[in-house]
């Protein structure tokens, strides 16, 4: 993460501004026509001439002859009047010579003084953690990008500094804790979080090598910008963190189909010998032409001869075969004999009947309960009922349990509302003739 360049901190320090210093107390009375506040910073009797020789190093056409003169009076123990006055000054000159060290520790010493402006307190502090980020003292960066932010800065990229400073210390655990209260403070705001941070903490988390982590924060960034690429990554973490014989990795493969994240001809074919393996001729077809009429499969693709057609010839036969409901399964049938039944309907988009299939299953002897809520879940989605396929999904369990979330959160999005169309601009006003 890039901080706030030198160049940029003065530029952004000049647009702060600092307290005009004046040396000697009865002229600032006069100024102020002897309505001094309690607040008003008084510079002490000892101080005084020290400022006046600064203020008038400072005027001459070589400024530099101030530094050691600020460097000086910042090196000694000062009343907090003093210190701030001090800090103002080499914020000052630090300015005038280009010197952004200079700056940092009058930016540190108003801050330590007490007596800064509350105005400026949110920008000091952030002037502050970004100096100590470029140097790389991690710790006190996050001191006073935190203090910053809980002042209500915003600027400069602050939120991705402030939880790269855990990162930066290999702590992801923390770090990516302080992206889940960011991401909560703006998403609670006017300001959604951008799809930017999501992508960051995901490459963190990553990046920690903690699956748990990855999965958590793939998730958010596909529950709060889904798409293809999102949905894929969610998925891909997922099976990271987890063990799915062949029927599961089919499901997790359908589910791929519903998102749109299946986006390379290798995911396809994934799916297509997935799908060949079990005798699923419909599902075969169905997601092979899929991919063709997207781009993806190509024509030339050896998946076409080797798996398309000869699926295609065996669709009719196949169909034709199926028993049309349960009680026409020739002995009692196994769960598992009806649930395959259920899959082949499935691919058929025979939504209605795969659901009867797997719900037969259910009631046989040693039924994979969570197999067949996987199925009539997935059959419900596909076929758009989505408050019956929440309820299957939510009675998932196991090693079932992530994807079937997953389905859940991409039903949410399904049904949410659409946002509201912005309003229209006003017609402008015909000029006066």
């Amino acid at each position: 993460m890039r901080f706030l360049s030198h160049f940029s901190m003065a530029v952004a320090l000049a647009a702060v501004g600092t307290l005009a210093v004046t040396a000697m107390p009865q002229e600032a009375q006069a100024a102020k026509k002897k309505k001094e506040k309690e607040s008003a910073v008084k510079i002490s009797k000892e101080v005084q001439p020290k400022v006046a020789a600064i203020q008038a190093a400072m005027a001459t056409e070589t400024p530099a002859t101030a530094k050691p003169l600020v460097d000086a009076l910042l090196a000694e123990t000062l009343a907090p009047d003093d210190r701030f006055v001090a800090g103002q000054l080499a914020i000052q000159l630090g300015g005038t010579l280009k010197d952004t060290g200079l700056q940092e520790k009058g930016i540190i010493a108003s801050l330590d003084s007490g007596r800064t402006a509350e105005a400026q307190l949110p920008a000091f502090n952030f002037f502050a953690g970004n100096f100590a980020y470029g140097a790389e003292r991690w710790a006190d960066a996050a001191k006073y990008f935190q203090a910053a932010y809980d002042l209500g800065y915003r600027d400069n990229n602050i939120e991705p500094l402030l939880a790269e400073t855990y990162f930066k210390r290999n702590m992801p655990v923390e770090g990516l804790a302080k992206w889940t209260e960011i991401m909560n403070n703006a998403n609670a705001s006017t300001t959604k979080a951008p799809e930017s941070w999501y992508r960051l903490a995901r490459d963190r988390a990553l990046a920690s090598g903690n699956k748990d982590l990855y999965a958590t924060w793939s998730t958010k960034w596909a529950t709060a910008y889904p798409s293809g690429d999102s949905w894929g990554d969610a998925v891909a973490a997922s099976r990271r963190s987890s063990q799915a014989d062949s029927v599961q990795n089919l499901e997790v493969l359908r589910f791929m189909k519903a998102t749109g994240s299946l986006t390379t001809a290798r995911d396809y074919k994934e799916f297509a010998e997935e799908a060949q393996r079990k005798n699923l001729f419909g599902e075969v077809v169905a997601v092979l032409e899929d991919g063709k009429s997207k781009g993806i499969v190509s024509s030339n693709n050896p998946l076409i001869k080797e798996v398309l057609e000869p699926a295609q010839k065996e669709v009719a036969g196949d169909r034709a075969s199926l028993p049309a409901q349960p009680s026409g399964v020739r002995g009692s049938g196994s769960s598992s004999v009806m649930m395959n039944f259920a899959d082949v309907w499935l691919g058929y988009k025979g939504y209605d009947k795969a659901v009867a299939f797997y719900e037969a299953g259910l009631t046989k002897p040693e039924a994979d309960m969570n197999r067949g809520y996987m199925g009539i879940g997935t059959a419900h989605a596909y076929a758009g009922d989505y408050d019956a396929a929440k309820q299957a999904f939510a009675k998932v369990s196991g090693t079932r349990a992530p994807l079937a979330a997953m389905w859940q959160t991409w039903i949410d999005q399904q049904t949410a509302p659409a946002p509201a169309a912005p309003a229209a601009a006003p017609a402008a006003e015909e000029p006066a003739s």
